[in-house]
């Protein structure tokens, strides 16, 4: 059986100086979850495509790197951990307006949705001058707070992932890459603070067929429409 070929996209922030602080290689799609005016249950798809307007910070302990197209936004948040050895995903957001042409016959129209991840989740850490590497599919799922009216879940799928935060090189030149495990899990030494990490990793680390299907699917159609 050959090999599925790889689909990934790669995304760079620069700081001030054009010197690189976030380096991201992925197949990422954002499925959102919504109610139709009959009241039906219906899912909305769209994947990152390669061109997006990239915006965000580079600072020494905390970064984030947005990315916007076709008026959704996916702002990723990085950390190191306190002694600064390893840095890690700390949450990861989504905004769009539900009036977006993506939402067929949506029953609430023109309100403004931000759909976040479980902040107690830390994901991927890695240590510092490395990047962190998986083939396997990782779902990130996404709810809204308290004072949410949209009553939209969704979900990030990300697959074949190498990323890298805290790196300032001039260049797209990755560190030694840090490798997730068989298992999707990790033996972190920085406890007791981070010992959910292990957990909240194997949580988010779902891997199935069905995904690469519908990453395939999804992508031939959007390809399809955009020829």
């Amino acid at each position: 059986m050959n090999a599925l070929p790889s689909t990934t996209s790669l995304y760079r922030l620069n700081n001030n100086n054009g010197v690189t602080c976030i380096l991201i290689r992925t197949d990422a799609l954002l499925s959102i979850t919504y109610r139709d005016k009959t009241r039906e249950i219906k899912e909305a798809d769209t994947y990152l495509p390669d061109q997006v307007k990239i915006s965000g910070v580079c600072d020494e302990d905390e970064s984030r790197m947005s990315m916007t197209w076709k008026n959704f936004t996916l702002t990723l948040f990085f950390a190191k951990t306190p002694g600064g050895e390893r840095w890690y995903l700390v949450n990861s957001e989504v905004r769009y307006s539900t009036s977006n042409p993506l939402f067929e016959h949506i029953d609430k129209y023109g309100i403004d949705v931000t759909l976040v991840s479980d902040k107690s989740q830390l994901l991927f850490p890695t240590p510092v001058g490395k990047s962190f590497t998986c083939p396997k599919e990782t779902i990130i799922p996404l709810t809204g707070d308290s004072s949410d009216r949209s009553g939209h879940t969704a979900k990030l799928y990300l697959r074949e992932i190498q990323m890298q935060a805290f790196m300032f090189k001039k260049a797209n030149v990755w560190g030694p890459e840090f490798e997730c495990s068989a298992t999707g899990t990790y033996r972190d030494e920085t406890a007791p603070l981070f010992t959910g990490l292990t957990l909240a990793f194997a949580v988010a680390g779902v891997i199935a067929g069905y995904g690469i299907w519908r990453y395939l699917k999804i992508k031939k159609f959007q390809y399809g429409t955009m020829a």
